[in-house]
């Protein structure tokens, strides 16, 4: 019997181990951060995560900031921030005696220039969308785009990433200066893993629901978490529970106060409640508290998580009148509204009694019990119409292992682990006290992580990367297609979601725009969609886009309402079948109505095309319909103007012409901005695909007036080759087709996921009508001197004149719409003004 083939695999056999220089657990900030440290130091770097490739990068997908230190002004950070400062900031926290405080101030200098170089995109403060700062700095599009980039970061350098793998358990003797042996759970079952070195960047424990409850008791059930559901923490529990030295307070973590209808994991900054202060927070017997009014500043969301999670029943309600409402900033869900306290009661599950006294005390003005603070200037004076459920929600956990300053894992008994690193997290409680600092978080991930990293590639020694081919997303056609919901409903939708996100601000116009529209009505999101390019990189930087549970596809959303909004009420596909009519129909009535000696006989030389369809035909045709499309259009785009005025614009020259130039470059499409595709920045294909097709048109239009011209000055159609309009005709047919390749080969490649069906079959339909008119009259050209020259004229003729008179309703009038958008847009910017500093 022959021997098995030793490349097949043997039923029930152990893989071979996967060996290592450095392993990675967590592809957080801290773990992407130091996979790439530990790569550029020439280790041999494998990185593992449990989450599917789409919910890569953990909690650092929720944050929007970092804090730096900088001794000069950058043009991500105002002023100064010196480490000293950054130093004290730390200490008003109450930090554990480690000295860790002034490793993380001092290294965070280092840290901004190092992410820059490694191509993350900060927001700049010059563009006026950010608040003061001296202390952070912004990220352009947020920790999505930021985890976006390490991740192409860290593939580039030859980084291995496995997706759905987790570590449980170290081995026994896991604190000896000798390699592990792990084991990870995979989605095809438990692999050996043979590594020199172990980062630790899994995080903390915030999605381990019976841990939580475990250190902070029943109540802790109800709690959100604002961060990925993979956060378990069995590695770091793991550690601390088999003689790892422990920081920080068992169950602590970053709290703050957010609605409890929100997804509950994974939900991030926008289910973060806000208003207390203009309202009566009550808990389920109806009564207060808190002093609503006693913190009014941006330390509030976490008073009001830590006050919410200190109660046995953390459970509260947000009671609001008509007034308290209107004062709200932009929120992920409306509030309960009811017609009566007993009604709101009964809604909400609160005490009818109870609330009904609390309330009466508040509207008589009676001394209230806590007082409640009236720093606002709006107390609760009406009967309440409304009401936002609230429960504490936990950004991350500060109980984790305690390490030195190398990063190393401190032991319970003395010394530390030598090959063992933890970063992120996992050893925030070695740095902060159990307060927090905005930004901070993730500085520690970095710095931290840039010295584990360091560390760990020591240990591991310079080695090879073989790293594996990047997995090829799925084509979308294969995926099921959801009921594509009611336009404009979906980008109100997603507007607001975005407009309570806040973090791609920087990204393009509409997110400007769009804060200084928090009510989003519908002229407002008229405007908005004909403001968006449809680059679609805030889809790719937005950490709430599918398969998310909220689901936000900003670009489909704004594309499919840019799509009803063109038709005007009219069937979608009405464009098409005028522009057919008029393709087949002008050809069928030369063959019925002119005599086949006139249609097939070859007519050259001057006035050869009036022979087939007179001049006065062909002129009074073409003006009837430029006319009739012209004021169509031009009446839709004076009542869209109308339609979309909103905040207080700054019209004039200036801001008319940043407006046009804005439309003519495309600057908000693509390169211009840096916008991020399915697989990194875009490149300028698309944009010149578009210049080619209007340069085109635009010569075909020259064109046509150039032959105008020489009609008024006698000289007759068909010109000669040499002539301006043949010339311009020519050059402008060939770019037209040119810029049609370039948009048919950029849709056959483009992800479709961020895409509205209708949107596409209008494009596709747009597509193939422009290709039409160019190639029938290139081939006019070609075949004019032949028999078959009228019925190419009557074909060519036939497809101007189809869209033309689709032209007021179909997607060949965007530009019109786009362009009236963006000197609106122009006019706002010019007209707004800087708000008073906000320091962080």
């Amino acid at each position: 019997m022959p021997d098995p083939d030793p490349a097949a695999p043997i039923a029930g056999a152990r893989p071979a181990p996967l060996a290592t220089g450095v392993l990675v657990a967590g592809a957080g900030f801290a773990g992407l951060v130091a996979a790439i440290e530990a790569r550029l130091h020439g280790a041999a770097v494998t990185l593992i995560d449990p989450a599917p490739p789409p919910l890569l990068g953990g909690n650092t997908r929720h944050c929007r900031n970092i804090r730096l230190v900088h001794d000069r002004e950058t043009p991500w950070q105002r002023g100064s921030y010196p480490a000293a400062e950054f130093a004290t900031d730390l200490a008003r926290l109450s930090p554990p005696e480690t000295g860790l405080g002034a490793v993380l101030a001092e290294g965070s200098a280092g840290l901004g220039p190092w992410l820059a170089a490694r191509a993350v995109a900060f927001e700049p403060w010059a563009e006026g969308n950010l608040p003061f700062s001296r202390r952070t700095a912004f990220f352009r599009g947020g920790g999505q785009a930021l985890t976006n980039t390490l991740v192409r970061c860290a593939e580039g350098l030859g980084v291995e990433i496995l997706c759905g793998w987790r570590i449980d358990v170290l081995p026994q003797g896991w604190a000896k200066d000798r390699a592990l042996a792990l084991t990870a759970d995979t989605p095809d079952g438990p692999h050996p893993i043979e590594a020199e070195a172990l980062i630790l960047a899994s995080g903390g424990y915030g999605a381990n629901r019976a841990e939580l409850i475990r250190h902070l008791g029943p109540g802790a059930a109800v709690f959100a978490n604002r961060g990925t559901p993979y956060q378990q923490g069995a590695p770091l529990l793991w550690l601390m529970a088999h003689g790892a030295e422990t920081a920080g307070r068992p169950g602590d973590g970053h709290l703050v106060a957010v609605d409890a209808r929100a997804p509950r994991d994974d939900a991030g900054i926008v289910s973060r409640a806000d208003g207390m202060q203009v309202g009566l927070v009550v808990d389920a017997t109806g009564r207060r508290f808190r002093d609503e009014g006693a913190e009014t500043g941006s330390a509030r969301y976490s008073v009001w998580g830590r006050a919410l999670a200190e109660r046995a029943d953390p459970r509260a309600w947000l009671i609001l009148d008509a007034e308290g409402t209107g004062r709200l900033p932009p929120l992920l869900y409306p509030p309960l509204a009811a017609d009566s306290p007993a009604e709101l009661a009964r809604l909400c599950g609160i005490d009818a009694e109870g609330l009904t006294r609390t309330l009466q005390a508040a509207t008589e003005d009676a001394p209230l019990d806590p007082p409640r603070s009236r720093s606002d200037g709006v107390p609760l004076t009406g009967s309440p119409v409304a009401a936002i459920p609230l429960v504490p929600g936990l950004g991350f956990t500060r109980h984790g292992v305690a390490v030195d300053a190398t990063a190393r894992v401190r032991l319970a008994g003395g010394g530390t682990a030598h090959r063992v690193f933890a970063a992120g997290a996992a050893m925030t409680g070695a740095v902060l006290g159990e307060g927090y600092l905005s930004g901070t978080g993730l500085t520690v991930g970095g710095v931290f992580g840039r010295i584990a990293g360091a560390g760990a590639a020591a240990c591991a020694g310079p080695a090879a990367n073989r790293p594996r081919p990047a997995a090829v997303p799925a084509p979308a056609a294969t995926e099921p297609v959801p009921p594509a919901p009611e336009p404009w409903a979906e980008a109100a939708r997603a507007l607001n979601i975005c407009n309570t996100c806040g973090f791609c601000t920087g990204l393009c116009a509409v997110f400007p725009a769009a804060q200084r529209r928090p009510n989003l009505a519908a002229g407002d999101l008229r405007h908005l969609a004909h403001l968006c390019h449809d680059c679609r990189s805030c889809h790719y930087d937005c950490q709430y886009a599918p398969p998310h549970a909220l689901a936000v596809n900003l670009p489909a959303a704004l594309a499919a309402a840019r799509a009803a909004d063109h038709a005007a009420g009219l069937p979608p596909r009405l464009p098409d079948l005028i522009f057919l009519l008029c393709l087949i129909g002008l050809p069928l009535a030369a063959l019925t109505l002119l005599p086949p000696g006139v249609l097939f006989s070859t007519q050259t030389g001057p006035g050869a095309f009036y022979a087939v369809i007179p001049h006065a035909a062909m002129a009074g045709g073409a003006a009837l319909a430029f006319t009739g499309a012209g004021l169509g259009l031009g009446l839709r785009l004076w009542r869209f103007w109308r339609a979309t005025g909103g905040p207080t614009a700054r019209p004039s020259l200036e801001s008319l012409w940043q407006g046009c130039r804005d439309a003519l470059t495309l600057a908000n499409l693509g390169a211009a901005r840096a916008c991020d595709g399915a697989h990194g920045p875009v490149g300028r294909a698309r944009r010149w695909s578009h210049h080619l097709l209007v340069t085109g048109t635009a010569l075909t239009a020259l064109a046509t007036l150039a032959g105008a011209v020489l009609h008024l000055g006698g000289a007759l159609a068909p010109y000669p080759v040499a002539s301006a309009p043949v010339l311009l005709g020519s050059l402008g047919g060939i770019a037209m087709l040119a810029g049609l390749a370039g948009f048919e080969r950029w849709h056959r490649t483009a992800d479709r996921r961020p895409a509205a069906a209708r949107m596409q079959a209008a494009n596709r339909g747009l597509r193939a009508q422009l290709a039409i008119v160019a190639a029938s009259g290139l081939a006019l050209l070609a075949l004019r001197d032949g028999a078959a020259m009228g019925l190419m004229l009557a074909l060519h003729l036939g497809a101007v004149l189809g869209l033309v008179l689709a032209l007021p309703f179909g997607k060949l009038g965007h530009g019109g719409f786009r362009s009236l958008a963006l000197i609106r847009h122009a006019g706002e910017e010019a007209a707004r003004r800087p708000g008073p500093d906000h320091r962080a």
